[in-house]
């Protein structure tokens, strides 16, 4: 058992417990918030329940040690916020006690972090002291957002801007009632980053320009050890983003969210399972002839996380992310917006979740495993915390190739409601393709590889975008974001959708 931040009288009291009893229950004061569990049964090494993030995974990590990583990162971030205390963001409340938690709702640190609006605002230019205070959300399209029913959105942690997978596909809860809305946020080490070296979308341009040239930038990345994937300031100052890893304590190396949220259904789900959170979500108004995005509040559930992190064993990131434990017994439909093909089959308006050759959603044996210990620890020390109802369902870590995924049962980890079309569940390609075995779309310590699931479609960023596999930096595909993403009915997606693939028709069209 190792013990933290505790004085030396009570680690002597604890050690002539266990001595004597040779059974004891870590239970934390407010003079020392931070659990250390015993080892539980089956695993190898000890799970932290705190608000320090760890550093950093072995070198070649195992798969319970990438999860016990990631539950680690959960815990941190999901911590109460210190904000209410010294208007701090993205740090902790230190004196908060995780056992006496009354499942009530708190502000956590994850919501304090920095949305995409305010890592690329408007004006494109990055000026802002970040550290603390409230949000400041800005849009492009000013005229039209928010001005006919004005909320004060810097007063809302929790701005829904998204409405669909990746451009891929709209998600509802039982069938066709509820749309998933997400979002996506840093933390202040990458807001920084790029305040320092890019402080306009100008000089950020320059830097993604330089990586046009596919076949250098690529060779580029292959001259480069995994060192020399994490010498940030260096690679920065030749004109290219590399983001900061992991080092210690004080350098926690750039970290990004993607969050899924929907609304809950009294007569079918329990609300007491759920981390609810007020949030701002838009809806679409035709005034005359002008559209207008209204902004609305309500309170809706945290369904889906995903974290990914930079850190110096792992500079092509570790990919983590949990589900809601309920969410997959409450009917999921999706509707494609570009439509796929599975087996010769163009699949348009409904995208089912389960088609051959759609890879089956089994959590991994040893995540498994983890997940069973990790929720009955959190359900001893606090039996109404909702954090027990979450799960993690997969991690990456290290990259490998299509041919060698037998021996990764995370090569195509995807999350039930964030990655949850055929596209993104089977992905292991490119954008064009997703399907491709020949495309290579990540590189690593010299060595290019056809990687699937999160790290496959981040690694796009990394070869084509040149942003160190981060789809917040790149140009274009609504950054800055031009206007918040409507929440809509199933029937307004449905139509949405055909118009995309009528357009996309015209456009195939026309090329011939």
């Amino acid at each position: 058992m190792t013990l933290k931040n505790v004085n030396f009288e009570y680690k002597i009291t604890l050690l002539l417990l266990f001595t004597t009893l040779l059974l004891m229950n870590c239970k934390p004061t407010n003079s020392n918030p931070v659990i250390l569990a015993e080892t539980p049964t089956g695993l190898s090494s000890d799970i932290t329940i705190s608000y320090n993030l760890p550093v950093d995974t072995p070198a070649d990590p195992t798969q319970e040690e990438l999860a016990k990583f990631a539950w680690e990162e959960f815990f941190a971030l999901n911590w109460k916020s210190s904000y209410g205390k010294d208007s701090l963001r993205t740090t902790p409340d230190t004196s908060w006690d995780y056992t006496s938690d009354t499942g009530e709702n708190f502000l956590s640190v994850w919501e304090t972090y920095i949305h995409r609006s305010e890592l690329r605002p408007a004006n494109g230019k990055r000026t802002k002291d970040l550290s603390k205070g409230s949000p400041y959300y800005t849009f492009v399209d000013s005229t039209t957002v928010n001005v006919t029913n004005p909320v004060p959105l810097d007063n809302y942690w929790n701005i829904l801007d998204e409405d669909n997978e990746i451009g891929s596909a709209y998600v509802f809860a039982h069938e066709k009632e509820f749309e998933v809305l997400y979002s996506a946020k840093t933390n202040l080490a990458e807001y920084n980053y790029l305040k320092k070296y890019f402080p306009t979308d100008t000089d950020l341009y320059k830097a993604v320009d330089k990586s046009n040239d596919t076949t250098a930038f690529k060779a580029r990345l292959k001259g480069l050890t995994p060192q020399q994937m994490c010498a940030s300031d260096q690679n920065t100052q030749d004109g290219y983003v590399c983001l900061p890893c992991s080092t210690d304590a004080q350098n926690q190396g750039a970290i990004e969210i993607k969050l899924a949220f929907r609304e809950l259904d009294p007569s079918k789900d329990d609300a007491s399972r759920y981390m609810v959170k007020e949030v701002v979500y838009f809806k679409d108004s035709l005034v005359g002839t002008k559209k207008y995005s209204n902004a609305f509040t309500k309170k809706f559930a945290l369904i889906g996380m995903h974290i990914i992190r930079k850190t110096a064993n792992n500079p092509t990131f570790v990919f983590a992310s949990w589900e809601q434990v309920d969410e997959r017994n409450k009917n999921f439909q999706t509707i494609g917006i570009g439509g796929v093909v599975v087996d010769s089959v163009k699949y348009k308006d409904e995208d089912p979740h389960r088609l051959n050759p759609v890879i089956e959603r089994v959590i991994p044996e040893t995540i498994q495993k983890v997940n069973s210990k990790v929720q009955q620890m959190i359900a001893t020390n606090s039996s109404k915390s909702k954090w027990q109802y979450y799960q993690l369902i997969g991690v990456q870590g290290t990259p490998i190739n299509y041919e060698d995924r037998t021996g990764d049962n995370n090569y195509f980890m995807a999350n039930f409601v964030i990655e949850s079309d055929l596209e993104l569940t089977n992905f292991h390609g490119s954008f064009a393709d997703p399907f491709d075995v020949a495309v290579k779309n990540v590189i690593a310590d010299g060595k290019e590889f056809n990687m699937g699931g999160c790290m496959g479609c981040h690694g796009q960023a990394q070869v084509k975008f040149g942003t160190d596999f981060s789809f917040l930096l790149d140009k274009g595909a609504g950054k800055p974001v031009v206007s918040p993403d409507p929440y809509q009915t199933y029937e307004e997606a449905l139509a949405v959708s055909n118009k995309e693939k009528i357009k996309q028709l015209i456009k195939e069209f026309n090329k011939k």
